[in-house]
């Protein structure tokens, strides 16, 4: 299995990076993770590769936000004559009734095409704990955010957990992944952040320093921690002192640059 990095900006993309987007490669399926403006690299290698290899598709939506949904509306290019399955929370969940939340982003004047006349795309939901998709156990659990979110579980592999409080239980639910994806906001206080980076405090509130992702990945017990959905407001310079701050909690930790790539070895299996 091979993970590919597509988007690891959060709110706005910039030249050096798209907002959230992850893509697994696994015996001929392949599991997208949001569809952030990431999602275009699916025209190009390495993900046009992905896609030409796959014979089943699946798309997996964190919550409705548009820096995560956005790329919906490339479905009809990227995926043209694909059957592709859009597997989103059901109500129970979030709140938000799946038919209702996804229809109401694609759709006129907004969209060309309505979301039911999209051809080859069908609506799944999945539900808190274990589901069965691809060949894999997708675990998912409900996440504290303006607007409530989901973080998923790909069996011990990885776990994706954005747009989030930082949550004791998020330790729980990742426990001894290989991999945890994190959203990283800043490091420090929250304060300090807001005025090197000169957004109001309002818009860092609602997200997570990169040493209490940290020290959930510590309590985790997982092989390494990615700092994702990361503050467009800052360089890559402050990406680095960010990871050099986790670090000083859970030494595993590191920024990936879009996509980049991690093949998870299954040989002990």
């Amino acid at each position: 299995m091979r993970l590919t990095l597509l988007g690891t900006q959060g709110w706005i993309p910039t030249g050096r990076r798209e907002t959230t987007c992850l893509a697994l490669e696994s015996a001929g399926r392949l599991l997208i993770f949001d569809a952030g403006t990431g999602l275009r690299r699916m025209l190009e290698p390495p993900g046009s590769s992905m896609l030409a290899a796959a014979r089943e598709l699946h798309l997996f939506l964190t919550h409705y936000h548009l820096d995560h949904v956005c790329g919906l509306a490339y479905l009809p290019g990227i995926f043209a004559g694909r059957k592709l399955t859009v597997h989103v929370p059901e109500m129970g969940l979030n709140g938000v009734d799946p038919e209702r939340g996804i229809a109401e982003l694609i759709r006129n004047p907004y969209n060309p095409r309505a979301w039911g006349e999209l051809p080859d795309v069908e609506l799944a939901t999945v539900h808190a704990g274990v589901n069965e998709v691809a060949g894999h156990a997708i675990r998912v659990r409900a996440q504290q955010h303006p607007d409530i979110t989901v973080g998923y579980r790909v069996d011990d592999d990885f776990a994706f957990v954005t747009d989030t409080l930082a949550d004791p239980e998020t330790a729980v639910f990742a426990k001894a992944v290989a991999v945890l994806l994190h959203e990283a906001w800043y490091y420090g206080s929250a304060d300090a952040a807001a005025a090197r980076s000169g957004l109001p405090a309002a818009t860092i509130a609602p997200h997570v320093a990169a040493e209490r992702a940290a020290a959930l990945a510590a309590a985790a017990g997982a092989g390494e921690l990615w700092l994702i959905h990361l503050n467009p407001f800052f360089t890559e310079a402050y990406y680095t002192e960010m990871e050099q701050a986790a670090q000083t909690v859970f030494c595993g930790a590191a920024v990936r640059p879009d996509l980049y790539q991690h093949v998870f070895d299954r040989a002990a299996d």
